[in-house]
């Protein structure tokens, strides 16, 4: 089983300097400029930073689907929505009752003051005045009581619109109209989102080629401010245009295979990448190293 601990490592992390030092002993380059290094380098795979399921709070009968498969969606839109009449009519009849409770409510107001006035001039009993007070409590506790009704029936009502969690495309649609919505967490998701804003870079690299670079070099590895970067080369041959630095890594390496796990974040607004592409990872060599330069490369 592969014992890693996985860690996302900004500038201020403490661990920062682990895959900066694997990288730097590996490589040995801190240059901005894309080059082939020989045969080096990784098989990676694209993946999405930002998905989520998209499950029902409600069950019913969907009324009808709003999205189709691909379509861009925002956070909060209503992806589809379900038969909902009982629910309305639970929200209509709250809020006739908080209408009345509101009348009861300012009645109780106008007879308490009126109670407390007539104490003060000595016209009034101390039990017509307790008795003032007491149906005001009762009359302010039956209000906040349907106000909880209400907020109740509302988000029933509300919980018939299934919303986009998150921005981003809509993935794998599993109802239809008439379909039966069920509230599970078990059965297959109703959407899935996926933003391809930011995706993510994941590969792994040999830990056995950093422990050879440190027992062949009198200068140890060590972290720096600059961090290691490399260029992503898709299946056709295109490299995307700006090289990426590493965000994070495994903490452990894997005992089966003795590689380590390294990932970055990466802008992608165009979107020239999508979730589940294959690409090679090479690192970016410094000019002047003597690296053979590869011009063959196709920037897209």
């Amino acid at each position: 089983m592969m014992r890693v601990f996985e860690m996302l490592c900004p500038s201020t992390s403490k661990w920062r300097g682990l895959p900066v030092m694997v990288l730097a002993a590996l490589f040995g380059f801190h240059g901005p400029d894309c080059a082939s290094a020989g045969d080096l380098g990784f098989e990676g795979r694209i993946e999405a930073v930002e998905r989520s399921d998209v499950y029902s709070r409600a069950e019913g009968i969907v009324e009808e689907v709003l999205v189709a498969q691909g379509d861009y969606v925002e956070a909060g839109t209503p992806l589809l929505w379900l038969r909902n009449d009982l629910e309305k009519l639970a929200v209509d009849a709250a809020i006739s009752e908080l209408a009345k409770a509101e009348a009861l409510l300012d009645q109780a107001r106008d007879k308490m003051e009126r109670a407390a006035q007539l104490s003060t001039r000595g016209t009034a009993t101390e039990v017509a005045l307790f008795e003032a007070e007491t149906n005001l409590k009762l009359a302010e506790a039956e209000t906040a009581l349907v106000e909880t009704e209400l907020k109740v029936a509302q988000t029933n009502y509300d919980d018939t619109f299934i919303r986009a969690p998150i921005s981003g495309h809509v993935e794998d649609p599993q109802v239809g109209p008439g379909s039966l919505v069920e509230f599970s967490s078990g059965d297959p998701p109703l959407f899935q989102i996926v933003n391809l804003d930011r995706l993510r870079v994941v590969f792994e690299i040999p830990y056995a080629h950093w422990v050879e670079e440190m027992n062949g070099n009198d200068a140890r590895p060590r972290a720096s401010s600059d961090l290691a970067q490399f260029c992503i080369v898709s299946e056709t041959g295109a490299v995307l245009q700006k090289p990426f630095t590493q965000t994070g890594s495994a903490v452990w390496v894997d005992d089966k295979n003795g590689k380590i796990r390294v990932w970055a974040d990466l802008e992608n607004p165009n979107p020239a990448l999508l979730p589940g592409l294959k690409v090679r990872v090479t690192p970016v060599v410094p000019s002047g190293t003597g690296v053979r330069q590869n011009h063959s490369m196709v920037r897209p």
